[in-house]
């Protein structure tokens, strides 16, 4: 079940999903929800979203830009992708190292993938930004010291 809460706050309306079936506990939940707000304030961001093992979207939200996904469960469906894809390829640490990030450049946006533990943090920004920018604030915000579970 996912509970819809809206902040209004300078010239951006920011509109999250929070998923109530969630395992986190009160405090990791409002560590996350801080740093995706942070996250959020970059005017190049669309939406920032921690996706969990199953693929779904345990906190997320968009800024003022409109949800590229009309139907849920196109969005539903693009999360486990995005879950089974960084799941698949983390069997091959071993031998290439850890994964860092995915990023991918379509022509309407700039989609960035990070494992964080177990979860996948993921981000849509505007196709013109810079991906290793935004790797970077990820980085300073410490969204790696959560403790997903």
């Amino acid at each position: 079940m996912l509970k819809q809460l809206t902040f209004k706050g300078g010239i951006k309306q920011l509109t999250c999903r929070r998923d109530l079936k969630s395992t986190l506990d009160i405090n990791e939940n409002i560590q996350l929800e801080n740093k995706c707000r942070k996250l959020l304030k970059n005017d190049e961001i669309r939406f920032v979203g921690m996706i969990n093992p199953m693929g779904n979207l345990i906190f997320g939200g968009f800024n003022k830009y409109v949800d590229l996904f009309k139907n849920n469960e196109k969005r539903r469906q693009f999360y486990m992708q995005m879950a089974l894809e960084i799941s698949m390829r983390k069997d091959f640490d071993d031998v290439l190292g850890k994964i860092n990030h995915i990023t991918t450049n379509r022509d309407n946006i700039l989609m960035i993938a990070m494992p964080i533990n177990n979860h996948v943090l993921l981000i849509y920004a505007k196709p013109t930004a810079t991906a290793e920018h935004l790797i970077a604030q990820v980085n300073v915000l410490g969204f790696s010291n959560l403790r997903l579970e």
